[in-house]
């Protein structure tokens, strides 16, 4: 049998020992960090956060290297467009559709968990609407900025080409969002069900 008072000096020598400066051992009910990051529900959380963030970094990528591949130009003549990319103005030209990739992964996460219809039909919505965003805010910011720059045109086949082409990658973001948002947060996963 034990010794109440043997057991009464352990537990007073570990609670001297804790007041020491001596870090206490954690309470049995809680969870060390290691444990936390191995729970089901952190691992598909982060999960779906990387995939968001992978997805957006493709989606970039693609954006520039498709740029370089149509190989359009969407600005032409004078000296203002040789510091296009230089100036405020140019950032409209050369920096919206990183801005509209972005803004493809809001529209995505927004269609993925609130749209009422089935996965098919709001990939397709939110890509649709990403094209043509993309294209309607790429367009108009672009006669916008070069307004403001002498001796600059558009060129208006080149930046429609551009639009296209890059509003489709920001298009496949905004559906691959859908996707991930359904398929992969568990939190949509059980209120969609």
């Amino acid at each position: 049998m034990s010794d109440p008072n043997l057991e009464a000096e352990e537990q007073t020598s570990y609670e001297e020992t804790a007041t020491r400066g001596q870090p206490a051992q954690p309470a049995a009910n809680q969870e060390a960090l290691t444990d936390l990051l191995t729970e089901p529900l952190t691992k598909a959380y982060v999960k779906a956060i990387v995939a968001l963030y992978a997805l957006l970094g493709a989606g970039m990528g693609l954006i520039v290297i498709l740029s370089e591949i149509v190989d359009e130009s969407i600005v032409d003549g004078g000296i203002g467009s040789d510091f296009v990319a230089l100036t405020f103005a140019g950032m409209p030209i050369s920096g919206v559709p990183h801005i509209a990739a972005t803004i493809a992964l809001l529209v995505g996460g927004y269609l993925g968990v609130r749209m009422a219809a089935d996965d098919r039909q709001t990939m397709l919505t939110a890509g649709a609407g990403a094209l043509a965003g993309t294209a309607a805010l790429w367009i108009l910011s672009s006669f916008l900025a070069v307004s403001q720059l002498d001796n600059t045109d558009i060129e208006v086949g080149g930046l429609i080409i551009n639009a296209v082409v890059l509003g489709l990658v920001v298009g496949a973001i905004a559906a691959g969002t859908v996707y991930v948002m359904r398929n992969l947060v568990p939190d949509v996963q059980r209120s969609a069900a």
